[in-house]
């Protein structure tokens, strides 16, 4: 698998990048969107597995981003998680959905 930025959105919310900075060495991380104005009170991950992806989700105050990592699996996922780097932030992590790895 690749490693690296997937897609052309290169921009990263600053609560974000030591994330993005730990996925970049393990896979793929499509960024997205970033949404502005988003009232948070601290700083958070939440991670949503998917159909051949996980979602990550990052809210700190003031922006949202929503990124899509690829060639990482949930129990790699939860070890990133842990790193130091990362020890400010809440983390909430979803259940896999039944159809979460079965291809059409």
């Amino acid at each position: 698998m690749a490693k690296g930025r997937a897609g052309t959105h290169s921009t990263v919310i600053d609560a974000a990048k030591p994330l993005v900075a730990l996925l970049d060495a393990r896979g793929r991380v499509s960024r997205g969107v970033i949404e502005a104005r988003v009232g948070a009170g601290g700083h958070t991950i939440k991670v949503s597995p998917q159909k051949g992806a996980l979602r990550v989700t990052v809210v700190a105050k003031g922006a949202k981003q929503e990124l899509h990592v690829y060639g990482v699996s949930l129990e790699e996922m939860k070890v990133i998680l842990a790193d130091k780097s990362l020890r400010n932030f809440l983390v909430r992590i979803g259940h896999p959905r039944p159809d979460a790895g079965h291809q059409e």
